[in-house]
């Protein structure tokens, strides 16, 4: 009976150990100190996977703001940072989010 529930366990043990490795896995770095730093996001250059093309911003920002003409686009921390010129020839600055549904004029970092 013993080596019955024993095999039992086992099976479960291995049938569940592969699915906790998933998707559902958050990266770490170890610093100096013993707490480990949970990162969420992307880690590295982000430009290297997030881009926007100036053609895209205008047709982003066309839907809720006035937008003659973009002059550039520069990757910030988690943002497109968007200068572009309204109808009247004035420089505007947007910030779109790497998801690009949401756009702010002024970013505040909680951590400055």
């Amino acid at each position: 009976m013993f080596i019955y529930i024993l095999s039992l366990v086992l099976i479960a043990f291995l049938y569940a150990y592969p699915f906790s490795k998933g998707h559902d896995s958050v990266p770490t770095i170890t610093t100096q100190s013993s707490e480990p730093i949970i990162i969420q996001g992307c880690i590295g250059e982000c430009s290297s996977c997030h881009t926007l093309t100036k053609q895209e911003a205008k047709q982003l920002l066309s839907k809720k703001f006035d937008v003659k003409e973009i002059i550039s686009i520069v990757v910030d921390r988690g943002f497109f940072k968007v200068e572009y010129l309204d109808s009247k020839n004035k420089k505007q600055l947007i910030n779109i989010m790497f998801g690009k549904d949401k756009a702010a004029k002024e970013i505040f970092f909680l951590d400055e």
